[in-house]
């Protein structure tokens, strides 16, 4: 037995976040934001230590955190929660060389919570990414939400999602959800319109 493992996958200011928890809310599952624990990490260590430091200054500049510091955090988050039926986890994998999960999969084998059941993907064109980035930039001035920082995730976004998508495609545990071109949202209930078993499959 192992829990099961739901990813939220879109690029940055899709709502995946929002999504990734109406998903676990919905199965009872735990969501495990992988941007958030980051920036927790950042709030509470950048200024006492010297690796937070320069993680903070390299996302300020719009570009992804070291995959061993992505994949440590998020380790650490499983093994806080091994009793937890399912994960749903949003923002991972981020790059090209974390799809394959073999690093991820030899660090949790003993608890066997290594590879995801299915992955949402949120389409949404890069225009309306950089429109709603702005938008939250201005409600809410996260640090990496600036105008090159922006620009910057949404071209790395754009560079990695083909492969990560493809790699996950040909397991056959993907699920699109188009963003509507007004709301910016998917339509109402449709990314945790998911069934149980479908993410157990």
């Amino acid at each position: 037995w192992k829990p099961l493992q739901a990813r939220g996958r879109g690029g940055p200011g899709s709502g995946k976040g929002t999504q990734s928890t109406k998903m676990a809310s919905h199965f009872g599952f735990v969501c495990i934001s992988v941007g958030e624990i980051l920036r927790n990490q950042m709030i509470h260590h950048a200024t006492s230590d010297r690796k937070w430091e320069l993680i903070a200054k390299i996302i300020a500049n719009g570009e992804l955190a070291p995959p061993e510091t992505t994949i440590e955090e998020l380790k650490q988050q499983f093994i806080k929660q091994l009793d937890a039926e399912g994960f749903v986890v949003d923002g991972f994998p981020r790059e090209i060389g974390q799809p394959s999960d073999a690093h991820l999969c030899l660090c949790l084998s003993l608890w066997q919570i290594g590879s995801p059941d299915l992955v949402v993907f949120l389409a949404c064109s890069n225009q309306r990414l950089r429109q709603r980035l702005e938008k939250r930039a201005r409600e809410q001035g996260r640090p990496d939400d600036n105008a090159h920082a922006i620009n910057r995730r949404v071209e790395t976004f754009k560079q990695n999602i083909p492969l990560i998508v493809k790699y996950y495609q040909e397991k056959g545990i993907v699920v699109r959800v188009r963003l509507h071109q007004a709301s910016n949202s998917p339509p109402k209930g449709e990314a945790i319109g998911i069934s149980r078993t479908g993410i157990g499959n």
